[in-house]
């Protein structure tokens, strides 16, 4: 049986992680949003006044480009942020907006429900971005070895997703108010990390490291 006692009352800076800062850069990811808003709202004049026609599915298309060019600053410092429900669905409406515009510029569908289809998009692409940001930045770290294999042994209720060393999600654990904890490696100027990412905890909220699962102990005990 696993023996988790220590860890229970720990965060993992206990037990030999470093905590990172991985917070996505605020005007990379503003920027691109704010000005996304002006094509959409021009082609919603070009559609009530019926001047510039032509360029309603352009302007319309350019402006959720724009939407998701700010979206994906935001979750690319935090890898596997799609694992979150309400950051996919963001992304989810961007693309149906964009398909919408095709629809429009094919005369398959009305300008109108292009522009609502977009609004639609903004709304949901602004309430991931909050998410994202009210996130407190719960990422640790810690040495590792492409040859090592994770301490399955040591992690209760995970899915495992691959026990070798990989940059995508190796190993993931989902709590309620879609938060989850993720286990992923990473390639740094100083060589191979294995990062620990608790995602979805916000400022005022105290995480229970007792929830993780883990022997974090055991992730240190093989490198030595």
């Amino acid at each position: 049986m696993v023996n988790m006692v220590r860890a229970r009352d720990k965060s993992p800076e206990t037990f030999g992680w470093n905590k990172v800062e991985l917070k996505p850069n605020p005007k990379a990811v503003l920027y691109p949003l704010s000005w996304g808003i002006l094509p959409i709202v021009f082609a919603l004049i070009m559609m009530v006044t019926r001047t510039g026609e032509e360029w309603i599915a352009w302007s319309g298309g350019i402006g959720i480009i724009l939407f998701l060019v700010g979206g994906v600053s935001a979750v690319g410092p935090r890898q596997g942020a799609f694992n979150s429900i309400r950051i996919a669905s963001g992304f989810f409406f961007c693309i149906l907006a964009i398909f919408s515009w095709v629809l429009v510029a094919t005369n398959n569908l009305l300008e109108v429900y292009g522009i609502l289809s977009s609004f639609l998009a903004l709304i949901m692409i602004y309430r991931s971005l909050d998410f994202i940001f009210k996130d407190i930045g719960l990422i640790y770290q810690l040495e590792w070895s492409a040859k090592r294999s994770l301490p399955t042994g040591s992690m209760v209720d995970w899915d495992i997703r691959s026990t070798r060393f990989t940059q995508n999600t190796m190993a993931l654990k989902r709590f309620d108010g879609d938060r989850f904890a993720q286990i992923y490696g990473s390639r740094t100027t100083e060589g191979l990390v294995l990062r620990l990412d608790i995602f979805g905890i916000h400022e005022g909220n105290r995480f229970d490291y007792r929830t993780l699962g883990l022997d974090l102990q055991d992730f240190i005990e093989e490198d030595e």
